[in-house]
């Protein structure tokens, strides 16, 4: 399985699939389904790539869930080998977009399955898929995910995590602030008018906010991050300020989330946008995974880890957001695993070990051999 896996990561790499871009990408993964023996393999009427290995006995079985689209590649002047090049270094490493997030993780769901029936199929179903638009919101997981819903008693998002297993991330919602005031000269200097002061009391108040904090997902975190006026005058003062913030979830309503900027705002002309659950788009919001850590399935799956690779880290958090969304709001039992570093995604030196690669790929096997713990 060594170097097959490590091949077929190279011409994932190798093959761009940006964000609604990914039909290439999914043809080239069912045909190694194809050509590795699963039952079943096919593209979704949505793009996604699906895959089933039969398992001995009927009933749900282990869902392997991962992505086709990567993110833009950025400068290529700043990466150390071309981005779609799929370089291996001396130090065993796999260079390129998406070799991490996902294509690593990808490649070793696919030849973990396929190696679990060596020996004959396993316990139950197992089905391999990878969605499109993942870095967009999720549109390929949202059409999947109630076509398996009963096809799969447990889901795995394997998303880099270090060879770590993962009970759950925070939501992620994108909200929007406009604060209003009366343009004038800049030579005026009426502050009252000037809504970059309104702005500056809210940052105030939000730095020092209390969080949101759930016993096994921590606390919230509310980070501003882009900021436009509605003028490119250095001597006319805006008439608006427009805030979007970066609003990490841990269970808060859009509701509730209103009444806190409300309050935060207090005293100040802002007009506020909380999107709803499941919105896409410039704004969003989705919920988090929040499995207990003391789930069958995470002690299930961190004892297979401990028999396949070792001593390791102990189960733990995503900072990010995943597809688990979808499978966890659908009520499967949801948890992360994945080789490779999740700090190197998205990034100019994105990569992925070789040694992680191959771990990930004899977990899932391992995985799969065994019938889903579930209450």
């Amino acid at each position: 399985m060594y170097e097959p896996v490590i091949e077929f990561t190279r011409r994932l790499v190798q093959t761009p699939s940006p964000s609604k871009d990914e039909a290439k990408l999914a043809g080239l993964v069912v045909a190694e389904m194809e050509r590795l023996g699963y039952d079943e393999a096919y593209v979704d009427a949505t793009g996604n790539a699906v895959g089933r290995i039969r398992g001995r006995k009927e009933g749900p079985g282990w869902l392997l869930l991962t992505h086709l689209d990567h993110v833009d590649v950025g400068d290529e002047a700043n990466w150390p080998y071309p981005p779609f090049s799929g370089h291996v270094d001396e130090a065993g490493r796999l260079w390129g977009r998406g070799a991490v997030d996902i294509k690593g993780p990808l490649a070793a769901t696919v030849y973990g399955a396929a190696a679990a029936r060596a020996d004959g199929p396993p316990p139950r179903d197992v089905w391999v898929a990878s969605t499109v638009q993942e870095e967009l919101g999720g549109a390929g997981a949202a059409r999947l995910v109630p076509a398996l819903k009963e096809r799969a008693a447990a889901a795995v998002i394997a998303e880099p995590s270090t060879l770590q297993v993962i009970y759950g991330h925070r939501g992620v919602a994108r909200v929007r602030l406009i604060f209003e005031g009366r343009p004038h000269h800049a030579a005026l200097s009426r502050s009252a008018d000037n809504p970059n002061y309104a702005l500056a009391r809210f940052l105030e108040r939000l730095a020092v906010t209390q969080r949101n904090r759930d016993p096994v997902l921590g606390a919230s975190s509310i980070t501003p991050t882009i900021l436009q006026a509605d003028t490119t005058s250095a001597n006319r003062t805006p008439g608006k300020v427009t805030l979007i913030l970066d609003w990490r979830t841990t269970g808060e309503s859009p509701e509730e989330m209103r009444e806190l900027l409300k309050y935060l705002t207090r005293g100040m002309n802002v007009s506020i946008e909380v999107p709803p659950l499941w919105e896409h788009g410039e704004l969003e919001n989705t919920p988090g995974v929040r499995t207990e850590p003391d789930h069958p399935l995470v002690v299930q799956m961190e004892e297979v880890r401990r028999r396949v690779l070792g001593p390791g880290p102990r189960p733990g958090l995503w900072a990010f957001a995943t597809d688990g969304r979808y499978t966890h709001a659908a009520g499967i039992p949801t948890v992360g695993f994945g080789p490779g570093d999740p700090t190197l995604a998205h990034t100019e030196h994105e990569y992925i070990g070789i040694g992680q690669l191959l771990a990930g790929a004899r977990y899932y096997a391992a995985l799969v051999q065994e019938k889903p713990a579930v209450r």
